[in-house]
């Protein structure tokens, strides 16, 4: 799949072949809807709920999940958007693709990179001034820590969310 040559980023929207790609499930699924519905309305849960099951299914991601990176980095700085679900699906997605899934490819390892280092930074100075409650904490702090490249670190924080660990955690300091 080319990139847009029109926008210099992300992979190209209309391009066909994004019905061909695998999400987590490990068979083709098409992100753009659910992209585009957010594009629309980034309030929208159906579209989220769809993104989370589709993209991350128990420990599994694809190339689907992958290229749907930039764009809902793009969505959420466009709309200015803070929220647990943008932070929550990249960081499972980058910290599952160092994880016994597929590898990234090459063609599109520059611009996924490059959303995470550049975009991702910018919608966390978008919240620096908001209040955060735990589970949104614990997502903005496991989404930086795998953009870093500390996986295993990113990783323990994202289960961190876990209740039960919340609650030891909050016990202790």
């Amino acid at each position: 799949m080319p990139r847009s040559r029109a926008s210099n980023q992300d992979m190209n929207l209309s391009d066909p072949k994004w019905s061909t790609l695998v999400g987590g499930y490990r068979v083709p699924y098409d992100p753009r809807p659910a992209l585009m519905k957010l594009t629309a309305n980034v309030e929208d849960k159906s579209a989220w709920d769809e993104l989370w099951n589709e993209l991350h299914h128990q420990g599994d991601v694809g190339l689907a999940s992958y290229l749907a990176v930039p764009h809902l980095l793009r969505i959420a700085k466009e709309k200015q958007l803070f929220d647990f679900n943008v932070f929550g699906l990249v960081a499972a997605i980058e910290v599952e693709r160092h994880n016994n899934n597929p590898v990234l490819p090459k063609e599109y390892e520059a611009e996924y990179l490059q959303a995470l280092r550049e975009r991702l930074p910018e919608l966390v100075k978008i919240g620096l001034t908001k209040d955060w409650d735990v589970s949104l904490a614990a997502t903005v702090l496991s989404a930086v820590a795998a953009s870093k490249g500390h996986i295993p670190m990113a990783d323990a924080i994202m289960k961190m969310e876990d209740e039960d660990l919340t609650n030891l955690f909050l016990e202790n300091y």
